[in-house]
């Protein structure tokens, strides 16, 4: 026998082996297919159909509704979901195909993270269209290749799934990982507005004086910017102190949303306002709610259509930014 096709033999031989060292091949399976079925080709004709998408893992669920072309997330409150990850969750699936027939003993399947009740790692995942359940699967444990692998061709994504009132468990080449975090699927960016378009900040604390920044006067081109109204016996910093909070609004994303209406309007606030070279003025405004720093964003700027009616948690570095004091942009002079 040729080396390769021993190797090949020993490698196919591994693949009984789960990640954890279990093995479970002796029990007959209730039923056989062949290698290399998909399990859910007839779903490639109804990806259109779906209207719902539910996964749930344990105490968790994530709860996907189409409304008109779009996709969102109820446990965010209808905010928006990206997409490609619902494109990806419906491929993935259609595309899932068996490769090995193991177990169909009850006792044996939480083994594999496939089991049912309380305290079962196996995610649900359930495509509706209207009501009516178009796929229906546990997904369990994700498979490991075996060694050397990739050498001989054989890295397949695996993992351990059987559909939902089926004791019939398989392994199968798939790349379906769906996660059970909200903000995994979320379209967190919001807008990109370059420093070199901004005007003019203003920044209004809860308390103290407000600053004015804007381009200093006399500079080399592209002109720096400057603090305008530094307290007497102070100047301006220079550099990214200053220029930093000019490009806040540079790949604005965000770390967590919800409903604006669910922020109070009472209480101190601090706000950031910019004044474009183009187009209409945009203004963050914070308030703080269970101790974090939310920001709503307003003004007459087509930009900010994605942001309209939501408050956003957003990156500390940018809540630094957007909450700079006077004393933090400006010194005493330097003596030579």
């Amino acid at each position: 026998m040729h080396s390769r096709s021993l190797l090949i033999l020993i490698a196919l031989a591994g693949a009984s082996v789960i990640g954890a060292g279990t093995v479970i091949t002796a029990d007959q399976p209730v039923r056989s297919l062949p290698a290399g079925q998909k399990l859910f080709a007839d779903l490639a004709a109804k990806q259109g159909q779906v209207t719902r998408i539910r996964l749930t893992q344990g105490k968790d669920s994530l709860t996907f509704e189409k409304k008109g072309d779009a996709w969102t997330l109820a446990e965010k409150s209808g905010y928006p979901v990206a997409p490609e990850k619902i494109r990806q969750i419906l491929v993935d699936l259609t595309e899932v195909e068996t490769l090995e027939a193991k177990t169909a003993k009850a006792d044996l399947l939480p083994r594999l993270d496939l089991g049912e009740g309380d305290g079962s790692r196996a995610r649900h995942l359930t495509l509706y269209a209207g009501e009516t359940v178009l796929a229906d699967v546990f997904l369990g444990k994700l498979r490991s290749a075996a060694i050397n692998a990739a050498a001989l061709g054989l890295d397949k994504p695996m993992l351990y799934l059987r559909k939902a009132g089926d004791g019939q468990a398989w392994l199968v080449e798939s790349r379906l990982n769906p996660k059970i975090e909200a903000l995994e699927y979320l379209t967190k960016d919001l807008f990109d507005i370059a420093q070199d378009k901004v005007a003019t900040v203003t920044l209004t604390p809860a308390e103290g004086p407000a600053v004015e920044i804007g381009r200093a006067p006399g500079d080399a081109t592209p002109p720096d910017v400057a603090v305008l109204n530094p307290p007497e016996g102070r100047v301006s910093k220079k550099g990214w102190d200053v220029s930093g909070v000019v490009a806040a609004l540079e790949g604005m994303s965000f770390e967590d949303v919800r409903p604006a209406q669910d922020i109070p309007v009472d209480g101190p606030k601090t706000e950031a306002r910019f004044t474009l070279a183009e187009g209409g003025p945009v203004v963050v405004t914070l308030r703080k709610l269970d101790g974090a720093d939310w920001a709503i964003f307003s003004g007459e700027n087509d930009a900010l259509k994605p942001t309209q009616g939501w408050a956003f948690k957003l990156p500390s570095y940018k809540i630094e930014r957007l909450t700079k004091s006077l004393a933090d942009l400006t010194e005493e002079p330097k003596t030579n």
